[in-house]
């Protein structure tokens, strides 16, 4: 009967020890997976600020001064990350609409560091 009561605790600490390990790791792989999200999280918000920094120097270069400049992301569950840029000034008003479309081509034609990103850019169309 003593060789059976041990033989059971034996049992019991080894399964506790074995959930306890596995605890361990699944935690330290999810707290790495949440860490890697962060890092990666906090790389695009630095490009993201970056590129309207760009975006309104290229802006002013060609004659549009405090030009608003705002980028919205949308991040599909598989990652892949879509932009749009909205841009405006009063001056857009007075352009053709060539004119519009050839600064549209241009500021499309700033480049962002992952070409995996999807871009779309637009002027904000007052009404």
């Amino acid at each position: 009967m003593k060789k059976v009561k041990i033989i059971s605790q034996t049992v019991v600490l080894s399964v506790i020890l074995v959930l306890v390990t596995a605890f361990c790791i699944s935690g330290t792989a999810l707290s790495q997976s949440k860490n890697q999200r962060i890092i990666e999280e906090r790389y695009y918000r630095q490009m993201e600020r970056d590129y309207v920094r760009e975006m309104r120097a290229f802006l002013e270069e060609k004659g549009y001064r405090d030009s608003g400049v705002t980028m919205t992301r949308v991040t599909e569950e598989d990652g892949a990350r879509s932009y749009t840029v909205t841009i405006h000034h009063s001056g857009f008003g007075r352009l053709s609409q060539g004119e519009r479309e050839a600064l549209l081509e241009a500021c499309a034609g700033i480049a962002f560091p992952v070409k995996e990103c999807a871009f779309f850019h637009q002027f904000l169309e007052k009404y």
